[in-house]
């Protein structure tokens, strides 16, 4: 992955990296606080919560080859971008005055698949339009991360204060408005490549899922799917665990969600350039490793104090293998292919693996509480077997760094 030295600011990264910012704090309420919103709000149970957040895991597995193959026909790269945030915003105006298990769901549904499509698109954004000039990849997507950090601080602090719950759906509606903005803001990116422009969308479509003949993209695809899915229990439980069964605050709950995330942020800014020394396929090992680790500590019930330091292991289970993931799929298909092989990742493996742990996590809560994430270590221990033959699969020739 390049990461450009120049000194000379670049306004096409700082669009980006504004955009990336929005994104992720809104995934700093969205992930923490939506399963104590239909917790609290709707009277959700910690099975219903897991059926809700898994069934939408499921349908991503279909609607990320599909976005995959209609953004691929699309002669700018910004369209995936509107129809996502306008689908969030639409879909959060009408969260707050819904009732009833059916049209909570049918609108998560819409509000998942569209907030994890938009993930894809961004990330690979952000990694095309920060080659020149400044801000640097590894800065940008630390200021993104760091961004995940004010949005759960935000979100933690008002509950707190009002004493209620709507802050969450709040923070969501103004996040997704200003993303519109955001999109609307990015640069004009026409499409290298015109052979994908001018194939029906039934062949755009073959040839996405087509990436998957790929043996080590395979490999990648469910090695890298499996650690970062088994973060499920802590990302449908972890909040309810903390706030049930240890009686944490939510201004706690927010201190141990941003002291990872801030883990993730320094290793973004301050080791992404140290990191690439390193093959792509050993920071996803390395994520394994540190997932197995995570899942198994938190199983004990740590205190709180005990809680802050485990919580750094964000930094290798999720920022590792994350930066190793971006860094592998970007060596094997470049720009024009690289947010397709994204989708493909997220839809194909990401997403159903994910949304498994997630539904089985609900369950898990309800009967075992924090001894539900020892199901995610053995789901961790399964991605790291997969990440070392990864590693293993050398190829005859390795290409240059992208």
């Amino acid at each position: 992955m390049a990461e450009s030295t120049h000194a000379q600011i670049s306004s096409d990264g700082v669009r980006a990296t504004v955009l990336a910012c929005l994104f992720f704090a809104g995934f700093g309420c969205l992930i923490p606080f939506l399963p104590l919103w239909l917790e609290k709000v709707h009277g959700f149970s910690g099975a219903e919560i897991g059926v809700v957040l898994a069934i939408a895991g499921f349908s991503r597995a279909v609607a990320g080859p599909l976005t995959a193959a209609w953004a691929d026909g699309r002669s700018d790269r910004r369209a995936p971008l509107f129809m996502f945030t306008i689908l969030l915003t639409v879909g959060f105006a009408a969260l707050y005055f819904l009732t009833g298990f059916v049209a909570v769901f049918a609108v998560i549904l819409v509000l998942d698949v569209a907030y994890w499509g938009l993930l894809p698109v961004v990330e690979t954004a952000l990694l095309r339009l920060t080659r020149q000039g400044k801000p640097t990849y590894g800065l940008a997507r630390g200021l993104a991360s760091a961004a995940f950090v004010v949005g759960t601080s935000i979100v933690g602090v008002m509950n707190d204060w009002t004493g209620a719950f709507w802050p969450i759906w709040a923070f969501m509606l103004a996040i997704s408005a200003l993303m519109i903005a955001g999109s609307a803001a990015m640069p004009f990116e026409p499409r290298q490549a015109r052979t994908e422009l001018e194939q029906p969308f039934g062949e755009r479509l073959s040839a996405g899922l087509g990436m998957l003949r790929n043996p080590r993209f395979s490999l990648f695809v469910f090695a890298a799917g499996l650690i970062q899915a088994s973060a499920g229990f802590l990302y449908t439980s972890g909040s309810l665990v903390w706030a049930n069964e240890q009686g944490m605050s939510s201004k706690e709950i927010s201190a141990l969600w941003n002291i990872g995330t801030l883990a993730e942020v320094g290793f973004l800014i301050f080791l992404a350039k140290w990191s690439a020394r390193f093959r792509p396929e050993t920071l996803i090992v390395a994520g394994g490793v540190g997932a197995v680790v995570r899942w198994t500590a938190l199983a004990a019930l740590p205190p709180f104090w005990l809680l802050m330091p485990l919580q750094l292991l964000h930094a290798l289970s999720f920022a590792a293998t994350f930066l190793g993931g971006m860094r592998f799929i970007q060596t094997l298909y470049g720009d024009d292919r690289a947010p397709t092989a994204q989708m493909i990742y997220m839809g194909v493996a990401n997403a159903p693996t994910y949304a498994a742990a997630v539904l089985i996590s609900g369950p898990l809560y309800d009967r075992l509480g924090a001894p539900g994430y020892l199901a995610m270590t053995g789901v961790a221990a399964l991605g790291l077997v997969l990440a070392v033959m990864l590693w293993r699969f050398r190829p005859a020739t390795e290409p240059a760094t992208a």
